[in-house]
């Protein structure tokens, strides 16, 4: 067993040994490639070091000659250059002179830009060379042909619009988005790319003079646009229901489908067009009050209630200048969207400014004159002129929103003039109204119409005064215009100073401040008028009848203003008003009882009278009986003659004291008749007996009636 392990032991040492010896010789093999690479890569080294003191002189001698091609290459290319400079001038004179052609501006732009650095080259080389005059010269010929040729593109295709047109974007402005709007802009879309590149390029080169150039021409084409709306409206017939028609004329069945009904009267249109912006403003003011929990009344449509000949009555004048005024808001608003293409962001308010201006001068201006004119027929006492300043007044206010999108500052302080003109024009109408009602009773009262008629006198009939009827039409058609106659009169002291004493007295919703401020002006109003009424009945030789009169005055003014609602007004201001009226028509008609004292006074009381016994009286009694029928026959026949010739046109009041007649005189007659017509105080009683008491009845029932 140790034998056979001693021998594993040999062999494995044995093997063991040859493989040192096989590792030795590996070793020694791979010591000596080493060496041999060793000695490669030095004689390697050696011959590298060789090749660089060869080869660097020859690659830095090359960089130097690539150094000198490089510069001599910039120096002849800038020698090119700066022979450009000196050449451009011949090279693009010619085009200079031609100008740029419509469509390929591009060349003549690129011309320029060679002249403007040829320009920047001689002015820091060489200042006082001829070059730089030359290369100045053309390059400011040259920009002076590109805003010719600036000019002529906006007048080439700046046509002002057809009064058509206009009335197109007035009368449909809530369709302006439509294709039909879009081509009203004239300028097509290579034409505005065309002048959106001149205008950046002199903007980039510091010619600002295009700015000048487009607000001119443009502004032009708005002038001339409301010029011609403005001329149209003078040579046509503004409720002409075929020349509405007219503007339609050329348009196919479809567009006109869908556009209003072309037999409305433009004042009716107009109308309904302010009643749409009345109505968003009603929306928005509804959304703003609702968490408030203040209501308010949306205004209803004049339109749904006025015929078109109502329409046709009013203000022509005042109706064209609101389309006007909307011509331009429309105009301008078309005006800005084109400009936003071409024009740079930052001269863009000068130049709207400068467009519009001429434009809201000519509108500013229209208004001075209007309003004079209308300031020349309230002189004139004509006030359906001064209803018409209201209602303008009123629509020019629901323009503000419009106004504040449009225009900028400046100039909505020049078209604050338009609404300040027609405030003071309101004011001054207003003021007077009352002065008029003021006068006395020999001042010339006029009729609303046109064509009016003076009445120094009263009327023959005691009937209502034409003052009156016209008192009371007046401020019933201001109620209608009570909001915009509240912001006339707020400013006033004296009418501020009354309201503020109303709103101690009762809580008021600032919505009804207006009334409030109406109120106080109806009452002034009907104080001057009862005071003129009272002035006026002195002018009757009459008592009956200046009582009369005054009744039929009082009468018609309670029972209009009970009709139209006033009376609901005027008690904002004047609490009792109803009642003083009622009471003031009851001692009217007291006082007229009390002018038949006189003559009842012959026949009343009978203590007084002679007492007959056995149907006689005494001498001395007959010529008193005699006297006292006599006096009686006559002052009631003088008093039926009078009263037969006076008016009362409402049928209540007529029969109401009628009846009072009879209650007051006949059963006093009857006594007397019942106790004196058959006693024999003489020979010819009928003569002094003329009427029985059904006659005296029949007389009394036939008073106020003229045809008796």
């Amino acid at each position: 067993m140790n034998l056979d392990t001693s021998l594993q032991v040999h062999s494995k040492l044995e093997k063991e040994t040859s493989n040192m010896v096989l590792l030795r010789e590996r070793v020694e093999k791979y010591h000596d490639l080493s060496n041999q690479m060793s000695g490669i890569l030095t004689v390697f080294e050696q011959r590298l070091g060789k090749l660089e003191k060869t080869i660097l002189p020859v690659y830095q001698e090359t960089e130097q000659l690539q150094k000198r091609q490089q510069n001599l290459e910039a120096t002849l290319n800038c020698l090119e250059t700066v022979l450009s400079h000196y050449d451009v001038t011949q090279e693009v004179c010619g085009l200079i002179h031609q100008g740029p052609t419509e469509g390929n501006v591009g060349v003549f732009l690129e011309a320029l830009g060679r002249l403007r650095s040829a320009n920047e080259y001689f002015l820091h080389h060489n200042s006082q060379s001829v070059e730089l005059e030359n290369v100045t010269s053309l390059f400011n010929t040259g920009c002076e042909g590109l805003n010719n040729h600036y000019r002529l593109l906006l007048k080439k295709y700046g046509m002002p619009l057809k009064p058509v047109d206009i009335l197109d974007l007035i009368y449909n402005e809530d369709d302006s988005s439509n294709d039909e709007y879009t081509s009203f802009r004239q300028l097509t879309q290579s034409t505005r790319e065309e002048l959106f590149t001149i205008s950046h390029w002199l903007e980039q080169n510091l010619r600002f003079e295009y700015t000048v150039i487009y607000a001119a021409e443009r502004g032009e084409v708005v002038f001339r646009s409301l010029q011609n709306l403005k001329d149209h409206q003078k040579s046509s017939s503004w409720g002409n229901e075929a020349l509405v028609s007219k503007y339609y004329g050329k348009k196919s069945r479809q567009s006109i489908a869908g556009r209003q009904d072309t037999k409305k009267s433009p004042s009716m249109r107009l109308q309904q067009i302010f009643e749409r912006k009345a109505n968003k403003l009603y929306l928005k003011a509804t959304q703003t009050l609702n968490s408030t929990g203040i209501s308010i009344k949306k205004a209803t449509s004049h339109s749904e209630h006025l015929s078109s000949e109502e329409y046709a009555d009013g203000d022509q004048e005042l109706d064209k200048y609101l389309v006007m005024l909307l011509g331009l808001q429309r105009l301008l608003n078309w005006e800005r969207a084109l400009m936003q293409e071409i024009i740079p962001f930052k001269h863009q308010s000068e130049v709207f400014a400068k467009l519009a201006n001429k434009s809201i001068d000519m509108v500013v201006k229209d208004v001075e004159a209007i309003t004079n004119r209308i300031m020349r027929s309230i002189t004139r006492k004509e006030w359906t002129s001064a209803l018409g300043i209201f209602k303008t007044l009123k629509n020019v206010l629901l323009l503000q929103p419009d106004i504040d999108r449009t225009y900028d500052v400046q100039q909505r302080e020049q078209l604050t003039k338009v609404l300040n003109k027609l405030q003071y024009t309101g004011a001054k109408a207003l003021e007077h109204f009352l002065e008029v009602v003021r006068g006395d009773s020999t001042t010339n009262i006029v009729s609303m119409s046109s064509s009016t008629l003076g009445y120094v006198n009263v009327p023959k009939d005691a009937t209502v005064h034409e003052l009156t009827s016209n008192t009371i039409w007046f401020i019933e058609n201001l109620l209608n215009h009570y909001d915009v106659i509240g912001v006339i009169l707020q400013p006033d002291v004296l009418y501020s100073t009354q309201l503020d004493s109303i709103l101690i007295k009762k809580q008021l919703p600032e919505e009804e401040h207006n009334k409030a401020l109406l109120a106080i002006y109806i009452k002034k109003a009907l104080a001057e008028l009862n005071l003129s009424i009272m002035n006026k009945c002195e002018q009757y030789n009459d008592q009956a009848t200046k009582h009369l009169f005054r009744l039929n005055n009082i009468n018609y003014i309670l029972n209009s203003l009970i009709t139209s609602n006033l009376i609901d007004i005027v008690t904002i201001a004047e609490p009792d008003c109803r009642n003083s009226y009622i009471e003031t028509i009851k001692e009217l008609k007291c006082s007229y009882q009390k002018t038949w004292s006189k003559m009842l006074s012959n026949i009343s009381p009978l203590d007084e009278l002679p007492k007959p016994i056995q149907g006689k009286v005494k001498d001395k009694d007959r010529s008193i009986l005699k006297e006292k029928f006599l006096a009686f026959n006559k002052d009631f026949e003088e008093a039926c003659k009078i009263q037969r010739g006076i008016s009362i046109p409402d049928v209540t009041l007529r029969q109401g004291i009628k009846r009072d007649n009879e209650e007051h005189i006949l059963p006093k007659y009857n006594e007397f008749f019942n106790m004196y017509a058959g006693v024999h105080f003489s020979k010819n009683p009928e003569k002094y007996v003329k009427y029985k008491p059904h006659e005296i009845k029949a007389c009394l029932n036939k008073l106020f009636d003229d045809s008796a």
